[in-house]
Parts: structure tokens; C-alpha cells; sequence
């Protein structure tokens, strides 16, 4: 057998696997009594990791049910896994009746394939499960043969030994066959990669070679998600090779496969019955919407199939989802081009609020960053110059009622007229969102570089509802508001976004801004928006436009919406082939809806730049410029400024929490030229 030192971090993989796996089944995600037994430790991952491992766990189902579903009616069918590490498929299909004279075999690295033997023995339930040891093969590669479970200690990249391996165990090559590859293929190079998929179609005529791994490396996520896996010591070999969903299909046609389909992880949670999706969103306090669709949006089965289970691959993959991505076909205009500046660390965060400030600074409030070291929600505001490309940064001294703001992310701030900046909702956990309204007024307007600090006197506000409303907004994050004229009177909208208790709002409410009372915009309206948050909206001459966002069943939005002021009425516009998207900014620029950043569950219409002719309806969307690896950039949960003067857009910010993969900040301010996009 072929031994490398690259074996061990790769093994390392299994073991976090399993813990993450088991935590993800006893917080009541999905059943499976048997991993407690071969986690070695205890541990609660977090939320977002919880449903990663679900809907890994709900491909895996899928695939069983629909191969058994396949092949009703076949004598001698055979499952084999190979780099089966911990895997329990064999102990919860055996419990449920699933194998009822199917032979499960595991295949992997003999030292996991021993341990996991050890495991077995040290648990009764598990021996009491084990078919009686039956193996008189001299071949050492079969650790275990019992007569419908074989384990098999081999390198899946000499191909020779594991085809001696299955033929000394009495495999029948010719019956129906599911091999699957659980996150292991992906950690060997190309050419044995190459080389088993090959030797798998020639070798088993009647079978289908399903294989759950990462696509899509070269945008921000898939170079944090490679990088991820590089600081193991487990870097993903065939990724860079075989990028997409199509080259994943063509992989396998081209080393002798008849029939191959992908089903993408997003795909495969919008199959699941509603009752399901809402059971799984109702399990934790959840926030990290992002991360998990970018998440979904990375990982695939790629199913291959021949013979008598040619059609499985196809049944398997069910192409139901496509006819509804078939319709976001947006134009693509071209790569875009941006220009990227360096800052300071203090500008690193995600779900803050940006304001440009009439004197060229750029006020900065709250979010998730870094602080004495730590990655933590962040409380205060700082000031940035963007005069220069240098963007120094400080500190805004806070004094009054509000100078504790909290630590508080995806909240909104808005600047009116007389300079007052307005601070509205947001929250420092799913459990605990801000109701009261903070108002801060810049005392000084002169900078630190002239050697005086910048101080802003800060009031805390409850407003009540006015004489003629009967209802006032409950606390809210991933809301928006902005600033309009009603009547020749500065008030401030807000729309839409989260409360506690996981609520999605659709309500929508005018505050008064001398007075500081609400007044409910009445939604009984047919083309009235529906429950959203993670939306956008920006002010067009009497026209408020409010794009995308998340509704209430976690699917991200394909409308653009319009409220006029003067009538306070609802509109849908109708934009043709207009992409989902949530988690952007937006402005409007020369009768342009500019569209910036932003998440979808498409795997092939991802969110760039896009632009509205809020004229004749007319869109298109940019592609996001190539990315540098050593810099990825996450276009979400950031904070953009519009420079009319410069014809420039500014972004801050942006990134995520993804707990699988590491906190990542971005680390610059990017500039948008709007003459590439819209002169």
C-alpha cells in the first residue's frame, strides 16, 4: 500500500467530521443514534456548521433512498463507499431494513478502517449489529467480511490492490452497484482521481458513481473555503480542474460514464417538503444567511450512472429546480473593473452602517470587526477621510444620553438636512435587537489631522405613534430605511427586516422627524411588498425603490418595488430576467438603479454589479472582476457611499462569520467607476 505523510491530515478531516456530524444530529437536525459512538469528543458547533452538515446528511439520504428505489426487484445489490471513514450509513440503513440482502462496503486507509473496527467492538450495540466475521481471504487489505459488510483497509489511489481487494472479497462486478465518495476524492490529485472514476465505469457495468465535493474556487468564498482546507494540510486537489457544475459533468461522460447530472446543496434544500425547511429553520436562533447559501452554493453531488441504473443519475438530480433558474438570464454587459485602496484594520467589519458626510468624511457605525484582538461586535463610530486614497481614520468621541450605542450590527443610519444622523434598529444578537432611536450631532467638523478631536452629542429617542396610527414598529435588524420628503417635510421610511423570535416583517412606517412620531404606510395593497429583510432601497426624485432581500421562507427575492410618496401606493416593476439577490447596497444614479454585491442561490447567476434603466426597465449585470487570491473580497453584509460629484461608488466592509471556514473582513475600500458602468 502507498503511504505518504499526506495521508494524516487528510484522515484529521474524518475526525472533525464526525464530531461536527454528531452535533448537528443531537441538536435534533437529523436522525442518527449510531454517531454518538464514534465522535471522540462531545462538542455543540455552531448554528450555520449544524445545517451544514444537515443538508450533507440529507444528500446522502436522498441518494440511498433513490438508488433502492432504482434497483427494487435486483438480487445482489451492492453499496461501496470509499473513503468511508466514520461514516454510519451501514449501521442506520441496516436498522432501518434498508440492506435487506444488500452488501455495504467501506473502503479506506487502513489505519481509519482499523480504528473504526476498534470503535465497533468497544460498543455492544454496535457488535451486537455486525454479521459474524466470515472472512478466509489470506488478502490483508479485508479487515472485516461478514455477509452483507466488508471493510476494506486500502489507498483508493492504487487502484490495483482495491480491485484485488473487492475480487478476493467476492464482489460481484457485473450486479447493481452505488459507489459514493463522501469528501474524500476530493483530497487526492487528478490523475487518481482521474484514474478510479475511470476504472470504477469500465470495472462495474451496472452501477452509479455519486460523489459529494467543492466547486466554484476562484470567487471570494471558494478562495476562503480553499485556504480553509490549505491550513489543514488537506488542500482541495481537483477543485481548480473541474470548477463548475458542467466540467463536473463532463469529467465523468469523459472517463466512460453514459450519464452524469449535479444537484447543487441550494437545489437540494428547496426540494425538501416546506414542513422540512421550516422544521430545519426553527431548530436555532439563526442569522448567517449568507454564509449558508455561499456555503450550499459550493457543494455538489455529481452523480454518474450506467447500465441498468443508467436512469438514476437523472432521477437522482431531479432537473425540477432548473426550469426556475432557466428564467434568470440576466445580460452580462462584461467583466467589471475596480480599483482596490488599502486601509487601516479599524475599517474591517461587516453589518455596519456608511454615511458620507458633506466635508468628505465617511461616518462609520457599529458592525462586526476586530477589537483588542478579538473578533467581536463593535460599539462606537469612527470617521474616515476619503479626500485622499490614504482613508486615516478616528475615532468620534461620543457624549450624551447615547455615548453607550451598544454593539450593535445590521442597523440603519441615515443623515438628515440639519446634519443630524439617525440610528435605527440592528441588534447584538438574534435574541436582542434595539427598539430606541439614536440621534448624533457632529459638535466640530474640523479633523483630527488639525489636532482636535471630533465629538458628536448623542440622544436617545422611543417615538410614539401619531394621532392618526395606531401601531409603531417593534424592535428590527436587516431593515432599511432612508430619508424622504413628504409633503416638503424631511421623514425617514422603514421597511421590512427581522424581530425576535425569527419573525420576517413586511410593515412599513414613516418617522416624523420633529416630533419623532410613526405613521404605518397601509399594506393591504396588491402589489405591496411581502415579508423581506436583507433588502435594499434608494430615493428616486418622489420614488422610494426597494430591491431584493430574503422573505420569510429564507428564499432570496427577484422584485424591484416603488412607493410613491406622493400616494403612498405600492408598485411592482416588471424587470426581465431580473437575478435574486440580498445582502447588497443600492443608489440611484441618472435615472440607474445601481445594485452592488449580494447573495443568490443560483449556481450560475450570481450577483455582480447590476444596473436598472428605471426608464424603460432595462437591466443587466456586471461580473465581479477576478478575484486575488491573496485578497478575496465578500460582497456582502457591506456599507456603500455614492460620490455624485466624482461619479464614483465607495464600499466598506463586507465579509461574514462563517464558522466553517473562519471570520473573513475584507480588507480594502473598493471604488466603483459609474462612467464604465452607466456612461
Amino acid at each position: 500500500m502507498l503511504k505518504t505523510k499526506s495521508q494524516l491530515p487528510v484522515q484529521g478531516t474524518n475526525d472533525s467530521s464526525i464530531i461536527s456530524k454528531f452535533s448537528m444530529a443531537s441538536r435534533g437536525y437529523f436522525c442518527d443514534k449510531f454517531l454518538k459512538f464514534f465522535a471522540a469528543k462531545h462538542q455543540h458547533r455552531s448554528p450555520l456548521i449544524n445545517r451544514g452538515y444537515y443538508i450533507r446528511a440529507k444528500a446522502m439520504e436522498r441518494m440511498f433512498h433513490q438508488f433502492f428505489q432504482t434497483v427494487f426487484g435486483f438480487p445482489d445489490i451492492q453499496i461501496i463507499s470509499l473513503g468511508a471513514g466514520f461514516d454510519t450509513s451501514y449501521f442506520r440503513l441496516e436498522s432501518e431494513k434498508f440492506l435487506c440482502g444488500t452488501k455495504f462496503i467501506e473502503v479506506d486507509f487502513e489505519g481509519v478502517i482499523t480504528r473504526k473496527m476498534t470503535c465497533i467492538n468497544s460498543h455492544s450495540i454496535l457488535k451486537d449489529m455486525m454479521p459474524e466475521d466470515t472472512s478466509t481471504s489470506s488478502n490483508k487489505s479485508i479487515i472485516f467480511q461478514g455477509r452483507n459488510y466488508i471493510l476494506i483497509g486500502a489507498d483508493l489511489r492504487v487502484t490495483c490492490d482495491l480491485d484485488k481487494a473487492l475480487e478476493d472479497a467476492g464482489i460481484s462486478f457485473e450486479s447493481p452497484t452505488l459507489i459514493f465518495s463522501e469528501c474524500a476524492m476530493t483530497y487526492m490529485e487528478v490523475e487518481s482521481s482521474n484514474r478510479l472514476i475511470e476504472w470504477a465505469a469500465k470495472k462495474f457495468p451496472n452501477a452509479a458513481f455519486v460523489t459529494y465535493e467543492q466547486i466554484h474556487p476562484d470567487d471570494g468564498f471558494g478562495l476562503i473555503m480553499q485556504k480553509h482546507f490549505q491550513s489543514l494540510g488537506s488542500p482541495l486537489r481537483s477543485i481548480q480542474t473541474f470548477q463548475t457544475e458542467k466540467s463536473q459533468e463532463n469529467r465523468y461522460k469523459n472517463l466512460c460514464w453514459t450519464e452524469c447530472y449535479v444537484l447543487g446543496m441550494n437545489q437540494l434544500f428547496s426540494m425538501l417538503p416546506l414542513e422540512e425547511q421550516k422544521r430545519i429553520q426553527s431548530l436555532e436562533l439563526f442569522d448567517e444567511f449568507e454564509e449558508w447559501h455561499l456555503k450550499c452554493s459550493h457543494y455538489i453531488l455529481a452523480c454518474a450512472s450506467q447500465g441498468v441504473l443508467a436512469s438514476f443519475s437523472k432521477a437522482l438530480c431531479s432537473d425540477s429546480c432548473k426550469d426556475k433558474q432557466n428564467k434568470y438570464e440576466p445580460v452580462i454587459s462584461k467583466r467589471l473593473h475596480w480599483t482596490v485602496y488599502e486601509h487601516g484594520s479599524e475599517l474591517q467589519r461587516f453589518g455596519q452602517q456608511c454615511v458620507l458626510l458633506p466635508n468628505g468624511l465617511v461616518l462609520t457605525c457599529g458592525g462586526f470587526g476586530i477589537q483588542d484582538g478579538k473578533h467581536q461586535r463593535l460599539g462606537g463610530c469612527l470617521l474616515t477621510d476619503v479626500t485622499t486614497k490614504t482613508f486615516q481614520s478616528w475615532k468620534l468621541e461620543l457624549e450624551g444620553q447615547g455615548h453607550h450605542m451598544g454593539q450593535r450590527i445590521h442597523h440603519c443610519t441615515v443623515l438628515l438636512n440639519d446634519q443630524k444622523l439617525v440610528v435605527i434598529g440592528g441588534r447584538s444578537s438574534p435574541s436582542k435587537a434595539y427598539n430606541e432611536i439614536l440621534t448624533l450631532k457632529i459638535k466640530n467638523s474640523t479633523t483630527q489631522t488639525s489636532g482636535n478631536i471630533v465629538s458628536a452629542e448623542t440622544r436617545l429617542l422611543t417615538p410614539q405613534c401619531s394621532s392618526t396610527s395606531s401601531e409603531s414598529p417593534s424592535a428590527r435588524w436587516r431593515h432599511t430605511a432612508c430619508v424622504v420628503k413628504l409633503g416638503g417635510i424631511e421623514k425617514i421610511m422603514v421597511f421590512g427586516g427581522r424581530a425576535p423570535g425569527c419573525k420576517v416583517l413586511a410593515s412599513c412606517f414613516i418617522l416624523e422627524t420633529e416630533k419623532w412620531t410613526w405613521e404605518k404606510v397601509p399594506q393591504d395593497q396588491p402589489d405591496a411588498p411581502g415579508p423581506r429583510h436583507s433588502h435594499s432601497c434608494a430615493v428616486w426624485e418622489s420614488v422610494v425603490v426597494l430591491s431584493g432581500g430574503i422573505d420569510s421562507e429564507e428564499q432570496p427575492v427577484a422584485a424591484v418595488h416603488t412607493l410613491d410618496l406622493s400616494t403612498l401606493k405600492w408598485k411592482q416593476l416588471f424587470i426581465p430576467s431580473f437575478i435574486p439577490r440580498y445582502s447588497h447596497t443600492s443608489h440611484i444614479w441618472k435615472d440607474n438603479l445601481i445594485l452592488v454585491g449580494g447573495v443568490n442561490t443560483l449556481p450560475t447567476a450570481s450577483p455582480g454589479v447590476g444596473v436598472v434603466d428605471l426608464q424603460t426597465c432595462q437591466y443587466c449585470e456586471w461580473h465581479l472582476p477576478l478575484q486575488n487570491p491573496l485578497r478575496p473580497i465578500l460582497l456582502h453584509n457591506h456599507s456603500s457611499v455614492l460620490q455624485e460629484e466624482r461619479w464614483k461608488i465607495l464600499i466598506f466592509g463586507g465579509g461574514g462569520n462563517c464558522f466553517s471556514f473562519g471570520t473573513h473582513l475584507n480588507s480594502c475600500v473598493i471604488e466603483i467607476d459609474l462612467q464604465e458602468l452607466c456612461g
